[in-house]
């Protein structure tokens, strides 16, 4: 069952990330909105409503969480750059998801809204000094302080998480 609910692997925090490591992640961040729009941008209705495991998220949902969650590490980010290592708000993502105007709604507009601040969100990590990599916020769930290099990792993991997600739906061979 983990396998279905990680198929890449459970994210590891934490972990000291070098400038390699930086610029991969911003390029999977960069990747991801295309990938995701060449997978599902043409998909039925039907496949929209597949889940890759009993119990999950349909996959229209997953891409409306995508947007949703992308967001809030643009929002994270920004406030780690402005603040001193603040405490962002958490959110139930569950609960997030299952709103109405994500049922109403195409999931077009997500993979729009994914596009957009993807750009955003690679043209700011691109222009962060090394400095700027180790500024940090306070997960109070998790109660952990993260660097944006961190944040950046787990974006990067987060995306490609979900897209492996989407793919086990549309029994799309995983690479």
């Amino acid at each position: 069952m983990e396998h279905l609910q990680y198929p890449i692997g459970k994210f590891i925090a934490g972990l000291s990330h070098g400038e390699e490591d930086i610029k991969l992640f911003i390029h999977q961040l960069e990747l991801l909105p295309k990938a995701l729009k060449n997978l599902t941008e043409n998909i039925s209705n039907e496949d929209l409503s597949k889940t890759y495991r009993e119990g999950s998220w349909t996959v229209k949902q997953v891409i409306h969480h995508l947007g949703e969650s992308h967001i809030n590490c643009y929002i994270r980010i920004k406030l780690a750059l402005t603040e001193s290592n603040p405490t962002i708000k958490p959110y139930n993502e569950d609960l997030w998801v299952k709103t109405e105007e994500n049922e109403l709604l195409s999931h077009h507009v997500s993979l729009h809204l994914l596009e957009s601040i993807h750009q955003k969100i690679v043209c700011l990590a691109q222009s962060l000094t090394v400095e700027e990599l180790q500024r940090t916020y306070i997960h109070p769930q998790y109660q952990r302080t993260s660097p944006i290099s961190d944040v950046l990792a787990l974006y990067s993991w987060h995306g490609n998480h979900h897209l492996a997600h989407i793919k086990s739906a549309l029994n799309v061979a995983l690479q």
